[in-house]
Formats: structure tokens, C-alpha cells, sequence
């Protein structure tokens, strides 16, 4: 009789003192995702409206050289509104993939799960741009070669309106479906049109400098390989320690 009065009160007790609590998901998609994706479209259609034929002989450059010598000739796609506002949907995707990719394989949400990472890669990618932009600018002044450098800066430029439009396709299957080998594909992806982008300008500037094949990879090796070669170290040690050092 005891034991089933204290049996009660306990459970009483118990009962009084839950209350029901809201019930949060945390599978859910952040709605900054969107909005990235949402302003990549809206820049990418702007540009491709509003600058039709430019836009079109910057997609066509990497595979049209007569293209590239007409469009360096006429004016700088890396210094015009077209160039501009590929770069930053360039800086945008991309760094949302990155993002993407080192937290699903870190499943850190709380370091890499956020907006801050994000904008930490795209300062870190805009940093790149801007020294690289610097240091074509400087080697195309010291040396002498300023055509060869702008058209160095306009197969780049060529190459990221070509990838910003394959990317914002990517952005929208990783926002819904961050699986992993979607995450790898893109990133291969990605590195397989920054290698086809420099080998061909390697040879490009080859034969309008006619530098000699060492001074020609020096010059690659400093303004390309080794910063991208940096970068790629950086997130597998991220993705592997959770540190870039």
C-alpha cells in the first residue's frame, strides 16, 4: 500500500515538472545557401542579357583564339562589368562547394557548418585573385609583354564564366544532396578546367613572349601552380586535422 502511494506521488511529480518543448530539425537548409545560389542566377542572367555578346565571346575564348586576340584588343574582360561580376559569382560558388565539401568530410557543423567559414574561404579566394591580378599586371610591366598578360587575365576570366555556369548546376544538386561524391566530382571538375586553363595559357604566352620554356614555367609557377598547389595542401589538411598549418 506504501510503495504504490509513493509510486504515485513520485510519477506526479515527474509529470509536473515536464512541459512540452518545441522540436527543431537540424537537417534543414540553411536559407544563405539560397540566397547565394538565388544572387549567382540573377548576376549570371543579368550579364547574359544585358552583355550578350561579350559574354558569349568570353564562353567561346578558351576554344576560339581569335576570339581572345579581338576581345584583349577592344578592352580588359578582367577589369569590365562582364569580368567583374563572373569573378564574383565565381568567388561565391566556389566557395560554396568548398564549404561544402569540408563539412561533409569533417562533419563539423559548428566550425565549418556556418557562414562564417564561408566567408572566410571567400576572402581567402579573393585574396588569391587580387595578388594574382597584381603579379600578371607587374611581370606584363617588368617584362614587357603587357598583351601577353591581358591575355593571360582573359583566358582566366573565359574559364570563370565557363565554370560559373557549370557550377551554379552543382550548387543546385549539393544544396538539396551534399552527398560526398557529388561533393568530389564537382571539385574534380573544377580542377580539371583550371588545368586545361593553364596549360593553354602557358602555351600562349609561350609563343606571344617567346621566353624560353624555363623562364615561361618560372613565371607559371609563381602566378599558378604553387599558389592552387597551396590552396589544395590547405583543405586536405583541413578536411584531415581541422587546421591549414
Amino acid at each position: 500500500m506504501n510503495d504504490s502511494i509513493e509510486y504515485q506521488i513520485v510519477t506526479e511529480n515527474i509529470a509536473s515538472g515536464i512541459e512540452p518543448q518545441l522540436r527543431f530539425l537540424d537537417g534543414g537548409v540553411p536559407v544563405w545557401n539560397f540566397i547565394i545560389l538565388l544572387v549567382a542566377i540573377v548576376l549570371m542572367l543579368l550579364n547574359r542579357n544585358l552583355f550578350a555578346q561579350r559574354f558569349s565571346t568570353m564562353l567561346k575564348m578558351m576554344f576560339q583564339p581569335s576570339d581572345a586576340m579581338k576581345m584583349t584588343r577592344e578592352w580588359n574582360p578582367a577589369e569590365s562589368v562582364n569580368g567583374i561580376s563572373a569573378l564574383v559569382v565565381y568567388v561565391g560558388l566556389l566557395s560554396f562547394i568548398l564549404q561544402k565539401t569540408v563539412l561533409a568530410y569533417t562533419n563539423n557543423s559548428i566550425l565549418f557548418g556556418g557562414i562564417g567559414f564561408y566567408k572566410d574561404v571567400c576572402m581567402f579566394i579573393i585574396t588569391y585573385l587580387i595578388l594574382q591580378h597584381l603579379g600578371i599586371t607587374f611581370f606584363g610591366w617588368l617584362f614587357g609583354f603587357k598583351a601577353a598578360a591581358a591575355r593571360h587575365e582573359a583566358l582566366h576570366v573565359s574559364a570563370i564564366a565557363a565554370m560559373d555556369t557549370i557550377m551554379i548546376v552543382i550548387a543546385m544538386v549539393v544544396i538539396f544532396y551534399p552527398a560526398k561524391i557529388i561533393l568530389v566530382i564537382a571539385v574534380a571538375i573544377i580542377m580539371i578546367l583550371t588545368c586545361i586553363r593553364v596549360i593553354k595559357s602557358f602555351f600562349e604566352i609561350q609563343i606571344l613572349t617567346k621566353m624560353n620554356l624555363f623562364q615561361n614555367f618560372l613565371y607559371f609557377c609563381t602566378l599558378e601552380i604553387v599558389p592552387l598547389s597551396i590552396a589544395v595542401t590547405m583543405m586536405i589538411r583541413l578536411i584531415v586535422s581541422g587546421c591549414v598549418l
